[in-house]
């Protein structure tokens, strides 16, 4: 499991901001408000397209980390 912390439910993504503007291209109309439209949130674009995404490819059963590092497991094999 990826580490977080308890009581989260969101985190931060770091794209580049020509892959936000082509992201968003995405984002499905929701409603006119009386500040202009609005479209679907980030969160909500992001768990769609992963959805698509994961329907033609292939998971592994765990999620891998970003970047490795050292758990106890490791230190105790280095000992």
């Amino acid at each position: 499991m990826v580490k977080r912390k308890i009581g989260t439910v969101c985190t931060t993504i770091s794209i580049l901001w020509e892959d936000k503007d082509e992201f968003r291209k995405f984002a499905k109309f929701i409603k006119k408000t009386k500040n202009g439209d609005m479209y679907e949130s980030d969160a909500v674009l992001f768990k769609r397209l992963l959805q698509s995404f994961a329907t033609s490819n292939k998971q592994n059963s765990i999620p891998n980390n970003t970047y490795p590092r050292k758990d106890s497991q490791e230190l105790a094999q280095q000992g």
